[in-house]
């Protein structure tokens, strides 16, 4: 794995010594070249692989660091005519470094200081080339909310340290810690706080949709696909060293997380920007995760590693085809983009193509984690079936509402004339449905 972050380092120092154009086009290829070799330099076991002092991989972290180059990659793609192409590069290498960092340590403490990192490159992405001037409220407001719910994760990190003498995951996981010292539910709660709101979970979700709406279209590709996912990951391995705890106060998250996607689904049926819909699907889709992890199952961890995958490539594409939309009419408004299947066909279907997969219809990963999830929840009660039920029908009717308001209706006579769609913009749409409809015929690999 060191040689893959010598590589980084080298494509970083290559951006800041050597000025030309070509160079975006140069770091892209060498970043897909990086995703084969590195699929063959692991053995596809469950135990942890490539070690080396802090760091290690087990298959989740492999499969969000893959994700992580592979999203870097199509945030190339699509940036291609962005201004200053240097920093935007220098910014975007920086980001994958911290993220495969954050990813492949195996302590706690350098797990949450890459962590806190990642968060320095995104704000300078919404804040140097979002749209509006409102950017700087939004990466400011998403840059305090994280500090903010980080600190007492921090100090609570420190007292491990104090307390165990580690902070390796391999030697806490079988401690199963008891902290005397504190109040109960105050410790649990801290211990996920940093998480939650980075998932982000109902009620801690209101940096999220500002953050997508000033963001430029590679900030919201990279907020959707992978640092929302750095909230689940984090809860995974943190959740394992309090069970105890989890096992008392799991219930509490549970509950909010069912409330909050239906508020969420039915506010979703009354949004106007295409954006913010979509925004605010992606924090129903993480609630439905939350669920899974809270439920201390085997299945609902499967479940919810697979709506992370999932929601990271599918979230990913709606955000890439609303800036196509917006690009063309210079409006994310669903009733001036309305009856594009006349000037898009094409576009459309892959419009289709992906609300449907955001409404978990087969053969998408996003079916197979809700089967995985719903399975574990009405095991765990059959008092929630009612809600449950709602709440996926909701969040089907508003994919639905999505697809068919920009497709379909009286076209907009202020667009009468709108330019095509690049081959390059449908080989974005088109890496990122493979893996997500494609991937389920190798689940043995999840299970």
């Amino acid at each position: 794995m060191m040689e893959f972050l010598t590589f980084l380092i080298m494509l970083i120092f290559h951006i800041i010594f050597n000025h030309n154009n070509m160079k975006m086009y140069f770091i892209f290829l060498n970043l897909l070249m990086i995703i084969p070799i590195f699929m063959i330099s692991i053995n596809f076991n469950y135990s942890w692989m490539l070690l080396y002092k802090w760091f290690g991989l087990d298959m989740m972290s492999f499969s969000l660091i893959l994700l992580s180059i592979l999203i870097i990659c199509l945030m190339y793609m699509v940036s291609l005519n962005v201004k200053s192409k240097s920093f935007f590069s220098f910014n975007l290498l920086l980001l994958l470094m911290f993220l495969i960092l954050s990813f492949y340590s195996m302590n706690y403490f350098i797990f949450y200081i890459f962590f806190e990192m990642s968060l320095i490159p995104t704000f300078i992405l919404i804040m140097g080339w979002g749209y509006q001037p409102e950017r700087l409220n939004a990466s400011m407001f998403m840059l305090l909310y994280t500090l903010f719910s980080s600190l007492p994760l921090m100090i609570l990190i420190f007292y491990i340290f104090y307390e165990f003498n580690s902070l390796s995951y391999l030697i806490l996981l079988n401690l199963n810690l008891n902290f005397n010292n504190f109040n109960e539910i105050i410790l649990y709660f801290f211990m996920f706080f940093s998480f939650l709101v980075k998932l982000p979970v109902f009620m801690f979700h209101m940096w999220l949709p500002k953050a997508h709406v000033e963001a430029p279209v590679s900030g919201s590709m990279i907020l959707a696909g992978i640092m929302l996912k750095l909230g689940g990951y984090g809860i995974i391995r943190f959740m394992y060293i309090i069970l105890n705890y989890c096992l008392k106060f799991n219930y509490l998250f549970l509950l909010l997380s069912l409330l909050g996607m239906m508020i969420l689904s039915c506010l979703c049926l009354r949004q106007f920007d295409l954006k913010v819909l979509v925004a605010y699907s992606s924090v129903v889709h993480m609630g439905m995760m939350l669920m899974g992890l809270m439920s201390l199952t085997n299945f609902g961890l499967m479940g919810s590693f697979l709506m992370m995958i999932g929601h990271g490539l599918c979230s990913s594409a709606l955000f890439f085809m609303v800036n196509l939309m917006y690009e063309r009419s210079h409006s994310r408004n669903l009733l001036i983009n309305k009856g594009m299947i006349m000037f898009l066909p094409s576009l459309m279907m892959f419009w289709f193509m992906f609300c449907v997969c955001n409404m978990s219809s087969p053969p998408s990963l996003n079916l197979l984690s809700e089967l995985l999830i719903s399975n574990v929840l009405l095991n765990w009660s059959l008092n929630i079936l009612l809600i449950l039920i709602i709440t996926m029908f909701l969040s089907c009717i508003y994919s639905l509402y999505l697809f068919s308001y920009c497709s379909h209706g009286m076209n907009n006579n202020l667009i009468n004339k709108i330019y095509e769609i690049k081959i390059n913009d449908y080989l974005v749409l088109i890496i990122h449905y493979i893996p997500l409809n494609l991937l389920f015929l190798k689940m043995d690999l999840f299970m």
